[in-house]
């Protein structure tokens, strides 16, 4: 079932049939998986021959109750392209349920303080070293309050902690 708001245009293009079943194959299921109901959603493919990272750009907009959630992507090709929106789509959902379900608990109080020491661009992630010298890894989507890209070794931060698969990761970073 598809969010009861839905948009799906083109910019210097027409939507293919195929993107649009892919857009909407993609909305229903997130709208199935997830407890809260997908309300808006705006899918908006944009042709940009000029752009130095490729002919194509996605941009997505969905509000949640309590949210509003925005991806953006460039590349060559738009069903891979729109594949790789709703995958990072779909792990925002995730981080936002298990907030609203209370999971996880993102408290001032136990933020910790450090600075960025190593940033892998390419693959999105990185690591901190909190002051107490621990290193801890991070994924672009826990940076708040900020871009991931504009992250530098030294930079200061706060973040708070958990037990990943392969020792401490952040589940938020905020830079100073």
């Amino acid at each position: 079932m598809l969010p009861q708001d839905v948009h799906i245009e083109g910019r210097n293009l027409e939507i293919l049939p195929e993107w649009r079943e892919k857009i909407e194959e993609e909305l229903a299921r997130l709208q199935k998986h997830y407890h809260d109901p997908i309300l808006h959603a705006r899918v908006e493919i944009i042709g940009t021959a000029h752009h130095r990272l490729g002919a194509f750009e996605v941009h997505l907009v969905v509000s949640i109750p309590g949210d509003t959630i925005t991806i953006m992507r460039q590349g060559e090709m738009v069903i891979p392209l729109t594949s790789e929106a709703f995958d990072v789509l779909d792990r925002r959902l995730a981080e936002h349920s298990q907030v609203v379900q209370q999971q996880i608990k993102t408290h001032e109080e136990v933020a910790q303080r450090g600075r960025v020491v190593r940033l892998f661009l390419d693959d999105d992630y990185g690591f901190i070293e909190s002051d107490e010298g621990l290193e801890v890894y991070f994924h672009a989507h826990a940076v708040k309050k900020g871009k991931f890209s504009h992250l530098t070794p030294g930079t200061p931060v706060k973040f708070t902690q958990e037990a990943g698969d392969q020792g401490p990761q952040a589940i938020w970073v905020q830079p100073l």
